[in-house]
């Protein structure tokens, strides 16, 4: 009766009924998709040192329970106590026991968690405790890209916002709601979005408005933990499909609250979720796609260990997957933690990577690396120095001098450091290849001391091709233009524009960008991958000392 485990689970009582529900289920060999709750107990004060607070559960009052009939399922009982409002009996008043404090936790050894000694629900990494008034909301699920979890979650909460709403909104809430569901329609056309990240703001406008209509702030709390709108953004920044009856849904919503149609009304936000996950799929299955390299030519690096750093995102961990798709071992190097998850994301696809979380604009996370290369697979083949890239963006005048020499370490510094730490393995095997991404913005404005930075690089690797070529070593580089990639999930430090005369100056070096490739676009990660992994290959074997634009006729 739980589609073995393909359900999500929404509970909101007592801590005991919540705990309780968990166990059986973990006892009847289910796993869902989600486990959501909310617990919270009757209000009262704080309880005193000397109070039954944390007394056991013999120690409520007893209050005897005098048999009860069995009813006839085929008799309506009548309620004579009742309250009504407009004709619709609510409940009958109920007293109810003085609260005693909650009940002491019991220690079920994990067993709640688990499923034949396999843990199913391990601990929430969303934050739950209670608040004032002794309510508690959390969550826990497995990976919700398998699970869905989350709209299943969104789903429940708004059927119950359905039965709080339905028939008691006004003229004015219905024609609000109305208009912020059409305002989804212009953003999608058939099946095509046409602004991913407009939909995504109107949709959450749209879902957002029945919650505060409830006036419940429980609810609407429980909303909001979801996260809907954060998943959204992250799942559809790239997406262009989604399912042809998304927005119309919002309209046919408000179309089943105006009419009173509580069924319709249920049906459609239960349709609704179901092509809402559908969207969701199909882009975050778009997103793995669109990591995979372009093209591939197997076997280049077979048994070649490459070096890649600023590997975390962008330009570099494109050059990782097209390398790891050539069969290379890989050694992935970025200042931020974010480079494990490609360095999994690779060996999910049996290749060989190691992560290294290090600061390269230090020679001591240079020496790290290097010796972390080494002890993995004994060597160094190829280094590709792709950390870098412009943190300021304004007139030479306006830079103070930590910020030219941030700039200089960024995108200069780096190089020299990684280059000079692995060259003695290089020269000790006669042969490697060092591969440095410039830059065609040598002659850029608005970011001067990079472009100072780049054109040493430049000349870096024209020296070090001459230096070391009698030792086997080819050093060569590449000069990206601008690149189109996904939102940056790691800062370069930019600061925000703090008035129209920066952000002027921002946008003028984009427009010198645009203005100077031949072909009057960005590139893509594949492109500057493409050439990167070709000039670490054997096939450039006769190429050193040289740096190739990869800019659209962009000479730099």
């Amino acid at each position: 009766h739980l589609h073995d485990g393909d359900v999500a689970i929404y509970l909101c009582g007592p801590p005991p009924m919540v705990e309780a529900v968990r166990t059986h289920v973990s006892q009847g060999g289910v796993e869902p998709t989600g486990f959501y709750y909310e617990k919270f107990a009757l209000a009262a004060p704080a309880a005193d040192a000397g109070s039954t607070a944390g007394a056991p559960e013999s120690s409520e009052p007893d209050r005897p329970n005098p048999p009860e009939p069995e009813p006839d399922p085929e008799e309506l009982l009548p309620a004579p106590g009742a309250r009504a409002i407009a004709g619709q009996t609510i409940l009958p008043a109920a007293d109810t026991l003085p609260w005693a404090g909650p009940r002491p936790a019991a220690d079920d050894g994990g067993s709640a968690r688990r499923i034949v000694k396999q843990v199913v629900f391990g601990p929430s990494e969303v934050s739950a405790g209670p608040t004032d008034d002794g309510y508690q909301i959390g969550e826990e699920h497995p990976d919700v890209q398998s699970s869905d979890a989350v709209f299943e979650a969104r789903q429940a909460l708004e059927l119950g916002a359905l039965e709080l709403t339905i028939g008691r909104l006004g003229s004015q809430q219905l024609a609000g709601y109305r208009l912020l569901a059409e305002s989804t329609l212009p953003y999608v056309r058939g099946d095509r979005f046409l602004d991913a990240q407009a939909y995504t703001e109107a949709n959450a406008a749209f879902h957002d408005y029945l919650f505060a209509q409830t006036r419940n702030a429980h609810l609407l709390q429980a909303y909001q933990a979801l996260g809907v709108k954060g998943r959204m953004e992250e799942a559809l920044r790239t997406a262009t499909w989604c399912h042809p009856r998304c927005a119309t849904d919002h309209v046919e919503i408000v179309e089943a609250f105006e009419a009173g149609d509580r069924d319709r009304a249920r049906r459609l936000i239960a349709d609704h979720a179901e092509r809402s996950k559908l969207t969701m799929r199909r882009a975050m299955a778009g997103t793995s796609r669109s990591t995979r390299p372009a093209h591939v030519s197997p076997g280049r690096f077979d048994d070649t260990v490459v070096v890649v750093t600023g590997a975390a995102q962008g330009i570099g961990a494109q050059v990782a997957r097209r390398i790891g798709a050539e069969g290379g071992l890989l050694v992935l190097a970025d200042r931020s933690e974010l480079v494990a998850e490609v360095a999994d994301e690779l060996r999910a696809d049996g290749h060989e990577a190691l992560a290294v979380t290090c600061d390269l604009e230090t020679w001591q996370g240079a020496e790290e690396l290097t010796r972390r290369a080494v002890d993995r697979f004994g060597r160094v083949d190829v280094l590709v120095n792709n950390v870098g890239g412009a943190i300021n963006f304004k007139p030479f005048t306006e830079f103070t001098e930590t910020e030219i020499r941030a700039e200089l370490d960024r995108s200069l510094v780096t190089t020299l450091f990684a280059s000079r730490a692995v060259l003695p393995w290089m020269v000790a095997a006669q042969h490697g290849v060092i591969v440095n991404v410039s830059s065609a913005a040598t002659r850029g404005i608005h970011r001067i001391p990079y472009s100072a930075a780049k054109g040493a690089v430049n000349a870096l690797t024209a020296s070090l091709a001459m230096e070391y070529a009698e030792h086997g070593i080819r050093v060569v580089g590449t000069a990206p233009g601008g690149t189109q990639a996904p939102p940056r999930r790691i800062s370069r430090g930019t600061p925000a524009a703090a008035n129209a005369q920066e952000q002027a100056w921002f946008d003028a070096h984009i427009e010198q960008t645009l203005g100077s490739s031949l072909m009057g676009r960005y590139g893509t990660l594949d492109e500057q991958a493409a050439a990167i992994a070709f000039l670490a290959s054997d096939e450039a074997s006769y190429i050193t000392g040289t740096v190739l634009p990869v800019a659209g006729g962009d000479v730099g």
